[in-house]
């Protein structure tokens, strides 16, 4: 946990997270609906449209009518879009090459497997049907149900 927080609060500084991943889904998705990123993400309706309001003023997106359905858009990556996926790939592999710059090849290596394994863990979590889904309601309030133990 330590590893996640401490990341998190040096990039989020910089970038915003979430911002990037829409991006980084409209990347590898193609054309999508906003509807199809908010599921994939487990975002808000809202929170998706916020983002991709921000992500099409910088000029990383461009949205357009849905020839399949019309009470809807499907949203694209521009050349500025990918531009800034790049940058920020770039951005964490000098980081990440910085903190492991006194590894030998084999921790290299370890860490590569290890967490290998634990991203397929967490994807094979999310897609199981039986796993336990997230609380709804406030994040505030999740947290001390949690604590509480009446999650």
């Amino acid at each position: 946990m330590e590893l996640i927080d401490q990341g998190h609060r040096r990039i989020s500084r910089h970038l915003d997270l979430t911002r990037i991943r829409v991006l980084g889904l409209v990347a590898a998705r193609g054309p999508v609906r906003p509807g199809a990123i908010a599921a994939e993400l487990g975002l808000t309706a809202s929170a998706t449209s916020r983002h991709l309001g921000a992500l099409e003023r910088a000029g990383q997106v461009t949205v357009e009518a849905d020839p399949d359905d019309s009470r809807t858009f499907l949203v694209r990556q521009t050349e500025q879009g990918d531009a800034e996926i790049e940058t920020t790939i770039q951005a964490g592999a000098g980081v990440f090459g910085q903190v492991i710059a006194d590894w030998t090849d084999e921790d290299v290596a370890a860490a590569l497997t290890l967490i290998t394994r634990l991203n397929e863990g967490w994807a094979q979590r999310r897609d199981d049907p039986g796993a336990a889904k997230p609380a709804n309601g406030p994040r505030w309030r999740r947290a001390r149900r949690s604590i509480e133990g009446n999650d």
